[in-house]
């Protein structure tokens, strides 16, 4: 049988040289060539690869010898770098359709890191011992689209649980990389990517239908976490050619550096859409309140307005200090925007349920924020209020009205573009 897709497994072949060999034979099975990279750190012998630690090690520039007398902490390090630029580069050759891994904390962590080098779109599956309990699911999967498979038991060889849990690991891998299309390809014409949150929802919608009935494509990102820093990164790819980033909630978020929205990679939000001059129009969406689950609510519980947004989780409205706080957080990001960007205020709150009598009516939070916001020096930027609450239907269509004018910038765009070009010839360049 010609074999003319290829999967990447990655493996410690001294520990788990058995199950790199099951994998081997399931994907060969399913008609797909398999090629066991070997990241182990161990001082016991390999088996069952076909690129050898030694190998895998030169890929980052430095020899396996060099690193023999190191840390076990050090040399794990050094593989998870060194499997990245070797993942990369079999990609970029063209000798890698998906990528597969099973195994414990370690090679999870080398395995995931080298994933992340991967295009959205190219199949990456996990199979861990990682994906249960209380460990965070950011840190196995970033802001990538791996799929992940709880082990259910530990991998200490084969046994009906271990060779049921690898054989749905390698279908689905193989199965996404004979069925599917591969790396995510941008279509003819803009795209915009916009963020939003349930709390939000109407009036990102309302944006989003616009942009579309002009003939716009629009990717919604839901701002919790995640969400927003994956459309930064899309946008620097050059996949997303502007961003309504009407929710800028995980800022608010990082000022008590906890809670449900909580992500550490809120803090390259707007930094990559600015450093790439990607056309931006701003409102500060969600901004006025955290999301903390029972048993975790901040201190001063007295002085705040809340409400249960579910059984387990409160919308917490921020104090008038902290909200003045993270206006100021918002200017310090915008200090370097240097090329024409929008900021929308609206006037009648950030969110649903801040009206008069609601539950999240706080008039002097919304002062303290939208004031601070009017603070911002930068004459690149434009300041627009516009009547209403956010999170309505009108409120979402004049934002989008906004967003077209900044995509009408042609200059702009173009040059949004041309930098976003240069980003990606120096990632393949370098092998990142």
């Amino acid at each position: 049988m010609a074999m003319d897709q290829t999967i990447i497994i990655v493996a410690s072949c001294d520990t788990k040289h058995q199950e790199a060999a099951f994998m081997r034979r399931c994907v060969e099975a399913a008609g797909v060539r398999a090629l066991v990279v070997d990241v182990a750190t161990g001082p016991g012998p390999s088996l069952e690869y076909d690129i050898s630690r030694e190998e895998t090690a030169m890929a980052a520039g430095v020899s396996w010898r060099e690193m023999e007398g190191r840390t076990k902490g050090e040399k794990i390090s050094y593989m998870k770098q060194a499997v990245s630029c070797l993942v990369s580069r079999l990609f970029w050759e063209g000798s890698l359709d998906g990528i597969l891994a099973a195994g414990g904390l370690q090679n999870t962590v080398m395995a995931t890191e080298a994933m992340k080098v991967l295009p959205l779109g190219v199949p990456k599956v996990m199979a861990t011992t990682v994906a249960c309990g209380s460990r965070k699911f950011e840190d196995v999967v970033g802001e990538k689209d791996i799929v992940v498979l709880p082990s259910i038991c530990d991998f200490t060889g084969l046994n009906m649980v271990t060779e049921r849990i690898l054989e749905h690991a390698c279908a689905c891998c193989t199965g996404m990389v004979k069925l599917a299309k591969g790396p995510l390809e941008k279509k003819n014409g803009p795209v915009i990517g916009v963020t939003l949150m349930g709390i939000t929802n109407t009036g990102a919608c309302g944006a989003i239908d616009y942009l579309k009935k002009h003939g716009v494509e629009a990717v919604g990102f839901h701002a919790t976490g995640a969400g927003g820093p994956i459309m930064e990164e899309l946008a620097e790819e050059g996949l997303i050619d502007g961003i309504l980033d009407m929710n800028l909630h995980e800022i608010a978020s990082g000022y008590f550096a906890r809670g449900f929205s909580y992500n550490k990679r809120q803090e390259i939000r707007l930094w990559k859409s600015i450093r790439n001059r990607i056309p931006l129009v701003i409102a500060p969406g969600g901004l006025d309140f955290a999301d903390f689950a029972l048993g975790e609510f901040p201190d001063r519980m007295e002085e705040r307005v809340y409400m249960m947004h579910n059984h387990n989780m409160a919308h917490i409205k921020l104090l008038p200090e902290e909200a003045a706080h993270v206006a100021e957080e918002i200017r310090r990001r915008l200090i370097a925007v240097d090329y024409p960007v929008k900021l929308l205020l609206p006037t009648e709150g950030m969110r649903s349920n801040t009206r008069p009598g609601e539950e999240l009516y706080d008039p002097e939070v919304d002062r303290r924020l939208l004031e601070g916001l009017r603070a911002m020096e930068n004459p690149w930027i434009t300041i627009e209020e516009i009547p209403g609450n956010l999170n309505t239907q009108e409120w979402g269509i004049e934002a989008a009205k906004r967003m077209l004018e900044e995509l009408k910038r042609e200059e702009i765009c173009e040059k949004s573009k041309e930098n976003r070009e240069s980003v990606k010839g120096i990632k393949a360049g370098k092998g990142l």
